[in-house]
Order: C-alpha cells, then sequence, then structure tokens
C-alpha cells in the first residue's frame, strides 16, 4: 500500500443526492401502502344484515335524551353506562327464575347455541364490538333471556312477586319498555328467538310465541290475537323492527315517479276555512287516514311524555335502514304539515284526534313540529302523496272557499241566520209590492 506521508486522500466520486431522495421517497411510500393495507385488511366487512345502529349526529345533537337507556341495556353499545348497572344484578336473577322453571336445556347447553350464532349476532351492530367471545356470549345469554323472562312474567302478571324489582315499581316498568324500543339499545331477534324456542319450542301449547309475547309487552292494551299479520309474516330484526312493523298499512301503495312534486298541504286551520270537515276516524291504526265529500277523517294520536323517546327512535331506524319504505316518516311529515301552530293543536285536540297528556296545546305542537328537523322525506314512497294532492286541490276550489266564507260571515249563529231570512223575506215583500204598483198602474 503506498504511503501517503499523512497527507489525506483525495475523496471518491460523491453520491447522487437526487437518488439518494428517490430512495428515501420510495421507502417512505412503501411504508405507508404496507400501513394502509394493514388497515384495509382489519376493515370489518359490511353485513347485509347490519340492522343495530348508532344514531347519526345531526339527530342526536339536540335530543341526546330521546335515544340514552334510563335503567336497562340490551346489546353491547350502553353496557358500562352508569345508569344501567343495577339491572345486571336482577338480568343474573331472572337467567335463575329461567333456569329453574324451564329444564329443558343446561346452561352449558344455551350458551353453546349462542356461541354458534357469534359471528351473524356481530353483524348485526353497525359498528365493531370490542367484545371477547366469552364476554359476548354472555352478554347475549343475559339480554336474551331477560327479555323473555321479562314478556313471561308480564303475560302472566299473576304469578308475578310484588317485591320483583320491575314490576313491584310501575314506573319502573315503564321506563325499562321504553328502553327496550331504542334504537341502539337491541340485539338480534332472531337470537333470543331462538332461546326462546330452546326452552318452549316443544311445550308452547299454553304459551303465546315469542312475537305475541312481544307485541303484548311493547302494545300494551292490545289483545294477543290483533298482532298484525305485517310482524307475524315479517323476518323481525329486532324489537323496535317490530314495533314499526306493527304501524305499516296492510295495503302497499305503488311508488311514485321521483320527479313529481310533493304537495305542500294546508294546516288545520287553512283546511277548515276552505271548507275542509275534520273527524276523529274510528281506527286505531294511524295510516287509515281518509278524505271523502270534504271529510278528513284521522286516527287519534297519543302524545305522551314518552312519545318523543318513541317516535324519534322509529323515525332514525326508517331513515338509515328503510330509505325507500318511510312509512312512519311520511305520517310523521304529514302532521307535521297539519300543525303549524298551537291554535292548530288546540282544533286537534278539541276533536279528540289528538289525545295530548303534555299539558297543554303549545307543548303539543312544539313536539310534533320538532320530529321534521333533520328528516329527510324519501318522496317515491310518500304513502299520502294521493291525499295531499286532493286536499290542495279542495283548498283551492273557489266554491268551497266562497261556501266557507259565507257560513262563517253570515251563519255563524241562529241570530244571524234568522236576521238574514227576515231582511231576504222584507226585500221578497218589497219586490213583490213594488211589481204590484207597477201593474196597477197600466
Amino acid at each position: 500500500m503506498e504511503n501517503n506521508g499523512g497527507r489525506p486522500t483525495a475523496p471518491g466520486p460523491q453520491r447522487n443526492r437526487s437518488a439518494d431522495n428517490h430512495v428515501s421517497i420510495n421507502i417512505e411510500n412503501l411504508n405507508l401502502a404496507f400501513s394502509v393495507q394493514e388497515k384495509l385488511m382489519s376493515l370489518p366487512t359490511l353485513s347485509s344484515e347490519c340492522c343495530i345502529f348508532r344514531v347519526p349526529e345531526k339527530l342526536r345533537h339536540s335530543h341526546k335524551e330521546a335515544y340514552m337507556p334510563r335503567v336497562v341495556a340490551i346489546g353491547p353499545y350502553h353496557r358500562h353506562s352508569q345508569s344501567v348497572m343495577q339491572m345486571e344484578d336482577h338480568k343474573l336473577r331472572y337467567l335463575q327464575s329461567f333456569l329453574g322453571h324451564n329444564q329443558n336445556c343446561r346452561l352449558e347447553d344455551y350458551i353453546k347455541r349462542i356461541r354458534s350464532w357469534e359471528d351473524r349476532a356481530r353483524s348485526y351492530y353497525d359498528k365493531q364490538i370490542d367484545l371477547s367471545s366469552d364476554e359476548f356470549t354472555e352478554m347475549m345469554l343475559l339480554d336474551g333471556i331477560f327479555a323473555i323472562q321479562l314478556f313471561l312474567m308480564y303475560w302472566n302478571l299473576e304469578g308475578t312477586p310484588n317485591s320483583d324489582r320491575i314490576f313491584g315499581k310501575p314506573w319502573m316498568l315503564n321506563d325499562v319498555r321504553r328502553d327496550m324500543m331504542l334504537l341502539e339499545n337491541q340485539m338480534p331477534f332472531f337470537a333470543i328467538e331462538g332461546l326462546f324456542e330452546m326452552a318452549l319450542g316443544s311445550h308452547q301449547r299454553h304459551t303465546p310465541v315469542l312475537l305475541e309475547l312481544t307485541y303484548g309487552f311493547f302494545m300494551p292494551g292490545v289483545k294477543m290475537e290483533e298482532v298484525p299479520e305485517a310482524v307475524m309474516e315479517s323476518e323481525v330484526k329486532h324489537f323496535l323492527d317490530a314495533i314499526r312493523l306493527s304501524y305499516l298499512p296492510s295495503a302497499k301503495k305503488a311508488p311514485y315517479d321521483i320527479n313529481e312534486e310533493v304537495k305542500l298541504i294546508p294546516s288545520v286551520t287553512e283546511l277548515v276555512a276552505a271548507g275542509v270537515k275534520l273527524k276523529r276516524g274510528k281506527s286505531n291504526r294511524l295510516f287509515d287516514i281518509g278524505f271523502n265529500n270534504g271529510v278528513l277523517e284521522i286516527p287519534r294520536l297519543s302524545l305522551y311524555h314518552t312519545t318523543e323517546s318513541y317516535f324519534r327512535n322509529l323515525i332514525a331506524f326508517e331513515q338509515i335502514y328503510y330509505q325507500g319504505n318511510s312509512y312512519l316518516i311520511d305520517y310523521i311529515v304529514f302532521m307535521d304539515h297539519l300543525v303549524n301552530t298551537p291554535a292548530d293543536s288546540k282544533m286537534l285536540i278539541d276533536l279528540g284526534i289528538i289525545e295530548n297528556w303534555l299539558g297543554n296545546e303549545d307543548a303539543a305542537a312544539d313536539l310534533i313540529n320538532s320530529f321534521c328537523k333533520d328528516t329527510f322525506l324519501w318522496t317515491r314512497n310518500a304513502y299520502f302523496y294521493s291525499l295531499r294532492h286532493e286536499l290542495v286541490a279542495y283548498c283551492q276550489r273557489p266554491y268551497n272557499k266562497w261556501k266557507t266564507s259565507l257560513k262563517r260571515d253570515y251563519c255563524s249563529s241562529p241570530w244571524v241566520v234568522l236576521s238574514i231570512m227576515t231582511a231576504v223575506v222584507l226585500l221578497t215583500l218589497t219586490v213583490v209590492q213594488t211589481a204590484c204598483s207597477l201593474l196597477s198602474l197600466k
């Protein structure tokens, strides 16, 4: 080796800086691609069976309490909420009682069957459920048996002990019923039905089927034999879905052209001013609204303090899952158009069309008007499309307006009518007298 006497050697050829940058960028791109690929691989698949949703923020933000459980959690979304923790021990008591009275299957049999449904049950939720297989299976077992035992006890109230945490306190029963209607507080109906069949399938001669028990619990006061065919013949997704199905009209209407205009109907006050007569319908089905010979019949709508939560969750479910069949949304929009002011709601209350437990007509009007905020009506399936057109056309006829104006201005009381009749008689006599005088001059 040649000695350079301690002098520094001459530098070799310089590396190409652009090439280094190019290699660095390629490595960064590969790392980012690998990271994105990992996310794609871990992305949960969208199931066609997904039907239990978190309520969208645009619906939730101003009415959060309407979607939150108060005393009991069903399913995974609210199981750690502080307000529902006390009911978890009661679920264990119901399981203990259920196992004691239904000995067709052992606890291990129920667990084994539920675990076999786990993948399908998870696919019902729109969010990935961060629970182990054991945790998820236990939750499904406790919640499913809780619902079955609750329905059976409600069906046989005479045999329910007064010490029961739910049935011993009427307000608690109402809160439980309310909570089990919430969209975010559901579990797959097929799982509850499967547990029911395991326990009672071969011993149901004296026990209603699960759908009848469900309908009886959520529709208190309605007879079992009145369970709508739409409920009994459908593949029910969960409790809220069963409730919605019970409202649907028996006869569906063909969808309309999406380009056709949906008429904005006049308010109650405007309808009456145009000559429309309002009448409470005899049917107890909300969709049986009819208009014949100037008479608009509307079935009674009951407004309780739980009605807000009830309808908001039905509306949210339809808006997310049943966009092409948003019948309840169409009904709510129809009622919203009828009620613009407290005067409109007062008229409906006076006629018995609205049963108001909210205190006054202002509260009734505010509640009905608030339902449609941030709610989208899918116009192709507007069930009351034709009815809207009929009402608008009737109100636009000049003859109806003239007739109503005549009644209002000149027939408002018997004395006014008597005065008009007297004036007509006097006018007639004057004309006759004048005619006779002219004839006598000839």
